[in-house]
């Protein structure tokens, strides 16, 4: 009888044991989407410009010219100080930090990113700029997302 106990609780740890080795984990780069809280915008997925990902090189990335890169994607519109929310989905990643930053041809704006939230509003002053959203990872390394928007 004590056997017959021993051999259950073996087989019932091999079948746990089983299930986890048979999960299957994404390592991946996540991928960016905004979006306006309020539902004037559907999800907009942005463009992977630089991706330094330590985890796997096949996900390793260069671009040289990230506005000339965001100028060839679909224009994203917002209006103008409205909220903007970011959803990353997929990929396994603990970011040490996410920054959020507008271009306008050489002009550089660095927009606050509420970390509880996953949000950020956009400037008042209206126009066409490259939406750029970096990420530090503390052990995947960075990557680097970009959108072409119009503020109107």
């Amino acid at each position: 009888m004590d056997t017959f106990f021993k051999r259950c609780i073996a087989l019932l740890f091999v079948f746990l044991l089983t299930g986890c080795i048979g999960e299957d984990y994404d390592f991946s780069p996540p991928t960016v989407t905004v979006f306006t809280p309020n539902g004037t915008n559907n999800d907009e997925t942005l463009t992977e410009a630089n991706i330094d990902w330590s985890y796997d090189e096949k996900y390793n990335k260069e671009t040289k010219d990230i506005q000339s890169l965001a100028i060839k994607q679909n224009v994203i519109y917002f209006n103008a100080g409205e909220l903007v929310a970011i959803n990353f989905e997929d990929g396994d990643y603990h970011p040490d930090g996410i920054h959020v930053s507008l271009w306008q041809g050489e002009k550089k704006i660095d927009l606050e990113y509420q970390k509880s939230s996953q949000d950020f509003y956009l400037p008042k002053e209206k126009g066409e700029y490259i939406l750029v959203v970096d990420i530090d990872t503390n052990h995947n390394g960075s990557a680097q997302y970009v959108g072409n928007i119009v503020i109107r």
